[in-house]
């Protein structure tokens, strides 16, 4: 149910904060969706942290309202507002709004059940992991190539870190 919840808010928010002209922004938004979508996929078997049915029935309905709802619209809400043209100083502050909101969602999340964490992962490891993700969500939207060479190297030190090999992928 969180999901759904969450889904509505980002809805919600997407429709009160988005830029109109959302289509500069569907390039990032469906780099973050195929973000989490790779991971749902390729660790399948060996999860870090696991989307739970929640009083849905099946853990897919909430997998997918996160790939194709949750990060696709809050990619949108989060470079439609972004300070492009600030200081230093406004843009770290603006990344931080956005890396407080969505620990404090998971949070919220884990102790309502509808996330859970396997294998040495936990709250901060998805704190180091918001921070890195938007760094390169506002990177794609600027240089998309770049964000995506970025990428490898912080996929390939998780997998290392975590010891997500090919025999546990799906």
């Amino acid at each position: 149910m969180i999901a759904i919840v969450l889904s509505i808010v980002w809805i919600i928010a997407a429709i009160k904060y988005g830029d109109r002209e959302w289509r500069k922004y569907y390039p990032s938004m469906l780099f973050a969706a195929l973000g989490n979508a790779l991971y749902e996929i390729l660790c399948y078997k060996y999860q870090m942290w696991q989307m739970e049915p929640n009083g849905l029935g099946y853990a897919i309905i909430p997998m997918l309202l996160l790939i194709l709802v949750g990060m696709p619209l809050s990619t949108w809400v989060f470079l439609s507002k972004y300070p492009f043209n600030k200081s230093f100083y406004h843009k770290v502050i603006y990344l931080f709004i956005f890396i407080v909101l969505f620990i404090v969602l998971e949070f919220l999340s884990v102790k309502m059940g509808a996330i859970t964490y396997h294998h040495g992962w936990h709250l901060g490891w998805s704190f180091l992991f918001v921070i890195v993700m938007f760094l390169v969500i506002r990177l794609h939207y600027t240089k998309p190539l770049l964000a995506l060479i970025i990428s490898l190297p912080f996929t390939i030190i998780l997998c290392t870190i975590f010891e997500v090999t090919l025999d546990k992928m799906k």
